[in-house]
């Protein structure tokens, strides 16, 4: 990478990268995966399965990429699983440029309810895995690519019946400080998001009162849009981000600034 900063047309050209997406049928998974492709990166987009809606989104931004696309199952929670992503890619020909660990669980559960199959459960997608995927993506890129993870303000202000999320989450932001420490010789980036509340399909219904709670509080007094995380995804892995690692990007609209008193 040069130490010259590129025109500024350039900097969030992807026409020459590949990108990984973890759970990407997902609203936000979704929203990454269609701003890579208006930059014109080819796309690897995964899923726990094969499902209809992986196909159709394949199918959604096959245009956009020039059939540049692929799809690729794992289930994140298995270990041997997980495993086979960079191993299949690899026997493939494929590279990564960027990786973009997006895959999570978030149940809700009392602390007294939790079991040892729920925290087995979240440690394993939400954490083990963001930490494999990156073992392999850096094993594999040789020289140069960037990762972004996708916390959480839990990893900052955890939620009531949330320990077991906000706990993976915090781990995996404390994780993307010490691989972007440990990484940064081998000219590899590492970033963190950590989203406020993002709206989603029937969010209004399942959750009416909490929303009212946060556009009342929110300094920009609206919900956060999976675009926006997605746009903070695109500026991360992007040149104009060059100088940049081991950074955690809160996309709250403000609500980390807000006393808790």
């Amino acid at each position: 990478m040069s130490d010259i900063a590129p025109p500024i047309f350039d900097l969030f050209k992807f026409y020459e990268k590949t990108v990984l997406i973890t759970g990407s049928t997902g609203g936000i998974g979704s929203a990454i995966a269609r701003r890579f492709a208006e930059a014109g990166a080819s796309l690897i987009l995964h899923a726990r399965g094969d499902t209809p809606a992986l196909d159709q989104l394949c199918d959604e931004l096959g245009t956009l990429t020039d059939g540049r696309i692929s799809q690729i199952c794992a289930d994140l929670s298995d270990a041997q699983d997980c495993q086979s992503i960079f191993k299949n890619l690899h026997d493939e020909s494929k590279t990564v440029d960027v990786l973009i660990n997006n895959a999570a669980l978030q149940p809700v559960a009392a602390i007294a309810d939790l079991t040892a199959l729920d925290v087995q459960e979240m440690l394993s997608v939400n954490l083990r895995a963001p930490m494999m995927l990156t073992r392999d993506f850096a094993r594999a890129s040789g020289l140069g690519g960037s990762v972004v993870n996708i916390c959480s303000i839990e990893a900052l202000s955890p939620a009531k019946a949330h320990s077991h999320y906000a706990a993976t989450k915090a781990g995996l932001l404390h994780f993307t400080r010490a691989a972007a420490l440990e990484l940064g010789p081998h000219k590899i980036r590492v970033n963190a998001i950590c989203p406020g509340l993002i709206n989603r399909e029937g969010l209004s219904d399942d959750w009416p009162e909490g929303i009212a709670r946060w556009q009342k509080s929110v300094p920009l007094g609206r919900l956060g849009e999976a675009a926006d995380v997605a746009d903070a995804a695109l500026y991360l892995a992007s040149e104009a981000a060059r100088f940049v690692t081991g950074a955690c990007l809160t996309v709250d609209g403000g609500m980390e600034c807000v006393p808790g008193w």
